[in-house]
């Protein structure tokens, strides 16, 4: 004869089990992904900045030098690096382990939320984070339908950006 207890336990692990399973199986579709390069400098010329971002910012700090006269240099300097960001930065650094993991399952939940909203990710072990977000819904020639988005991400304190399509 058996126990009410043993009878609690093994019910209770049918439910850690079904739960377990269930959880495996909510997992979002990994859509195909296809990042952009980011774009060149003025000139054409590539830089690679091995994943810093601090080209941008720091060929804008110093065309601000350049062109600050007197007490305006600072803000020019200032103007300068935020320009130089969003023109010239990388796409940051690379991703591996459980920030790419991360980034992935944000991907995923990206196709399912409205456009232009963005979808955070963050790893407190390797101190990343991220924020994807949709800009713009299509279908593409094979039937898939595909999102565009921008993405900002933060590795130990390095940033980037870049943008991408993901399709499903």
């Amino acid at each position: 004869m058996m126990h009410s207890g043993t009878r609690r336990r093994g019910a209770l692990a049918v439910i850690v089990v079904l739960a377990v399973s269930a959880c495996a199986q909510a997992r979002l579709p990994q859509p195909e992904v296809t990042m952009r390069k980011p774009e060149p400098p003025v000139g054409g010329v590539p830089v690679d900045d091995r994943g810093t971002g601090l080209v941008g910012p720091a060929g804008g700090a110093m065309l601000g030098m350049a062109i600050g006269t007197g007490g305006g240099t600072e803000w020019a300097v200032a103007a300068g690096v935020a320009a130089g960001y969003l023109v010239g930065g990388s796409e940051g650094p690379k991703l591996t382990g459980m920030p790419a993991r991360a980034r992935n399952d944000a991907i995923a939940k990206m196709m399912t939320v409205p456009l232009r909203e963005p979808v955070t990710w963050f790893t407190a072990q390797d101190k990343a984070s991220g924020k994807i977000t949709p800009t713009r819904e299509f279908v593409d020639e094979r039937g898939r339908t595909c999102r565009e988005f921008v993405e900002w991400r933060t590795i130990r304190a390095m940033n980037g950006h870049t943008s991408g399509t993901a399709c499903l």
